[in-house]
């Protein structure tokens, strides 16, 4: 199956600092748009900064969500992200689970302004940083994401991953919300792929699904395939999709 068009809603700044081989894999995966995250400093040079350059250099193809240290930074760092010109927030690595009322004027901004929401949820990688920031993935299950949906309806939000291993929990929440998505990337696509098969068109719907590859450029082609091999087997039509891999990210960019 030929897919025209793809939007990456997960990916961060290519590790090796070649931003010209990033862009020229998306060219050879049909990647059109890419959702492009910012990090904690544990992970190498993928700060903000990373991200600003590379959608002031590239911006038809990326959109920028800058990372946000959820009770660490001071509040207004969602006024000064908004006004360089992020699309959205990201957030991972909270010392206190999402829905915690001392966060809550993080998102009252990002909905004030438009900006996309997109929550690490589920597992974390291990970084360097661990042994000072105590970073727990219990602070991070997709349930959390249902306090912040309920109290801003004009929220968009995106949680990543399918929230895995919570991936039913995470089916649900996007059932009763309708201002979350799930996107399905990271490395654990066999997982998602499996709750998918007992909870698609039940729980949560094609129209609530991103795809995202979570990944390096030399790794963008396998997850596209590892998709579009899987999700015709789950029951998905052509139309479900086009709106997984395009339309449904394409809709959340619409202010």
């Amino acid at each position: 199956m030929v897919i025209l068009k793809i939007v990456d809603a997960h990916v961060h700044p290519p590790a090796d600092g070649n931003l010209r081989g990033f862009i020229e894999a998306c060219e050879k995966a049909g990647i059109v748009k890419s959702f492009m995250c910012g990090l904690p400093e544990g992970f190498g040079k993928m700060g903000n900064n990373v991200v600003e350059r590379a959608f002031k250099e590239y911006p038809d193809l990326i959109e920028g969500f800058g990372y946000v240290d959820l009770g660490r930074d001071q509040v207004q760092v969602v006024d000064d992200l908004y006004s360089r010109g992020f699309t959205g927030l990201k957030f991972i690595g909270p010392p206190k689970p999402y829905d915690v009322d001392e966060y809550f004027p993080y998102y009252e901004r990002a909905e004030q302004y438009g900006m996309i929401a997109l929550f690490h949820t589920g597992i974390v990688a291990r970084s360097e940083s661990d042994k000072i920031r105590r970073v727990s993935s219990r602070n991070m299950r997709p349930v959390y994401l249902e306090t912040i949906a309920r109290s801003f309806p004009k929220l968009k939000i995106i949680g990543a991953h399918l929230g895995h291993p919570w991936c039913e929990e995470a089916t649900v929440v996007s059932f009763h919300n309708p201002n979350v998505y799930f996107d399905l990337s990271g490395g654990h696509t066999f997982y998602i792929a499996l709750t998918l098969r007992n909870r698609l068109f039940f729980d949560i719907k094609t129209s609530k699904l991103l795809f995202g590859s979570d990944s390096q450029p030399d790794e963008f082609q396998k997850y596209i395939h590892f998709w579009l091999t899987v999700l015709p087997q789950l029951g998905v039509s052509r139309e479900q999709i086009e709106e997984i891999f395009y339309r449904n990210a394409e809709s959340l960019l619409k202010r």
